[in-house]
């Protein structure tokens, strides 16, 4: 048996052998691999390892051979990276693996940006290194429970070990490491609870603290526009989950956004934002007017026109061809409508109806595979809140059902949580027309 054992390994790919299966031995990728979404390598004289009993000699260093992913450069790092302390273990660099060859590129848009400079820092700061590790392991696709195990392990020693180094926030702030290490804890989300207000007010308070640096390297300069672009990202669109976001729309004119973007006259050079960030400082005015449940002031609906009047110069996402701007436009209209001073009530039920129509209609157009989990929920929980009929929940509920099953981080199953309260409190009327603007309401509330 040992000898049939022995053959097997030594004629299957690296990934096969170290993980002691049987390999099929197709090439370039086996189907071991593929299933798995590994990187399939084969010996060479290079990397042609001794017998695989020796391993028990090395177990107290675990290297990994990062292999670039298509439009990742890794040319400036020196295979193979040493995992370091306390991350020496196969299972926190399968996770590290992932991170480079998968999670990394989707958080850009665009794969050919150079991303090198997070991974240039991860190997000399753990928090850093551990945060990689947290978000792999949270958005690892796997029934397994040892992912979910790692990636809290992970989380708990990123919080721990930055305590040190934010005891001066002005030094923090320009540490790229630091700001990298927050960044990514913004987007690590359990499905138990929400973490990311926290974690998006220390970016932004760091980001205060820094601004654009001549002299900057191509993959720094591009850190820079990701780290900033993430920020507005997560912290205008988390506003409708979790109302202690609403102080940073206060301290915008602080974060020197100018020297970040408009110096850009493309849209395209947006990183990870799918339009102009003007229109995510549009989202996040409008969800803190909504939130108000009293009618407006004077004050109040001055604003409010202000932002009617903004938001129309935004009409042309609906006909984009990305579907999710489209998506978002119908969100924010609702959010919109809901305080309208001009028109009744009913009028105001009227058009929140056509709003959620229309975007029940684009919601199984989108696929999910292409956009982060919370640009996708942020308009689907404001279409469930406002749904009151059966099947425009059994609509909202499949499509978030479709990012749990993908694993797209723990949002989708927390929003899916929101969503059964708020429904539970309302029975769901089969012929009513009128939305459910109370839910709405409670969404806001942060019930």
């Amino acid at each position: 048996m040992s000898s049939l054992a022995s053959l097997r390994t030594r004629t299957g790919c690296l990934q096969c052998r170290k993980r002691r299966k049987k390999c099929d031995e197709t090439r370039p990728q086996c189907t071991a691999c593929t299933r798995n979404e590994l990187d399939c390598e084969w010996p060479s004289g290079d990397n042609q390892p001794p017998d695989g009993r020796r391993r028990r000699f090395n177990s107290d260093r675990t290297t990994v051979r990062v292999v670039a992913p298509s439009g990742l450069s890794l040319i400036q790092l020196s295979p193979p990276v040493v995992m370091p302390a306390p991350f020496q273990s196969d299972e926190n660099a399968y996770l590290y693996r992932y991170f480079v060859s998968t999670i990394l590129p989707r958080l850009v848009r665009q794969s050919s940006l150079d991303q090198t400079h997070m991974l240039r820092l991860a190997p000399q700061f753990s928090p850093l290194f551990s945060a990689m590790v947290s978000v792999a392991g949270m958005q690892l696709p796997s029934t397994a429970r040892w992912p979910i195990r790692f990636a809290l392990q992970g989380y708990l020693h990123a919080i721990h070990s930055l305590q040190t180094s934010l005891t001066d926030i002005t030094k923090a702030g320009c540490d790229d490491r630091v700001l990298a290490t927050v960044i990514l804890l913004s987007s690590c989300r359990s499905d138990a609870a929400p973490t990311v207000g926290p974690h998006v007010t220390a970016a932004g308070l760091l980001l205060t603290q820094r601004r654009p640096r001549e002299f900057r390297t191509k993959a720094a300069a591009t850190f820079d526009r990701v780290c900033v672009e993430s920020f507005l990202y997560h912290a205008c669109l988390m506003m409708v989950f979790d109302p202690s976001l609403d102080a940073l729309t206060e301290d915008r004119n602080d974060l020197g956004l100018s020297l970040y973007f408009d110096k850009h006259t493309n849209q395209s050079e947006e990183t990870i934002l799918q339009t102009s960030y003007r229109f995510f400082l549009l989202i996040a005015d409008v969800t803190r007017q909504s939130r108000q449940s009293r009618p407006l002031d004077g004050a109040g609906v001055l604003r409010w026109r202000r932002l009617d009047r903004e938001l129309w110069r935004w009409t042309g996402l609906t006909s984009s061809a990305d579907m999710t701007l489209g998506l978002c436009y119908v969100a924010v209209c609702i959010l919109l409508q809901k305080m309208n001073p001009d028109i009744t009530a009913s009028e105001r039920g009227r058009r929140v109806r056509s709003c959620l129509e229309e975007g029940l209609r684009r919601l199984p157009l989108l696929k999910i595979e292409f956009y982060p989990p919370v640009y996708l929920l942020w308009p689907v929980a404001i279409l469930g809140a406002v749904a009151a009929r059966p099947d425009e929940r059994n609509i909202v509920q499949d499509f978030i059902s479709l990012v749990v099953a993908r694993k797209l981080g723990g949002q989708g199953a927390w929003v899916q949580k929101r969503l059964k309260r708020i429904w539970r409190t309302t029975s769901p009327a089969s012929t009513s027309p009128e939305p459910n603007l109370a839910g709405l309401q409670s969404l806001l509330d942060g019930e």
